[in-house]
């Protein structure tokens, strides 16, 4: 499937490294539309969190077994870490990191 759409041109050429995409106010537009939906994603999770960590606090009975409750916090460390490189990698990129300063 074929079309005109920047996001969609900018998500296939990450996917596909033989794929260029040469404009780069369509890189642009699209890079700030993902920014935008992971801000969302991530203010979402993160009220989730919250409301798990309450959760788990207040009630002295575990709801879900431990393995999976273990399998379950292992999965979300490793996609979080995931994440992380990939806003450090977008950060090197736009130029935005902040200096470390070493003392």
């Amino acid at each position: 499937m074929t079309t005109d759409d920047p996001a969609t041109k900018v998500a296939t050429s990450t996917q596909d490294p033989t794929n260029k995409v040469s404009d780069p106010q369509a890189i642009k537009q699209a890079l700030v539309a993902e920014l935008t939906w992971a801000k969302l994603y991530t203010k979402t999770m993160n009220k989730d969190l919250g409301v798990i960590a309450t959760a788990i606090d207040n009630d002295s009975r575990p709801t879900i077994n431990e393995p999976e409750m273990q399998q379950s916090a292992a999965k979300l460390h490793d996609e979080l870490q995931i994440a992380n490189r990939t806003v450090g990698e977008l950060s090197d990129h736009a130029g935005v990191r902040p200096a470390v300063i070493k003392k």
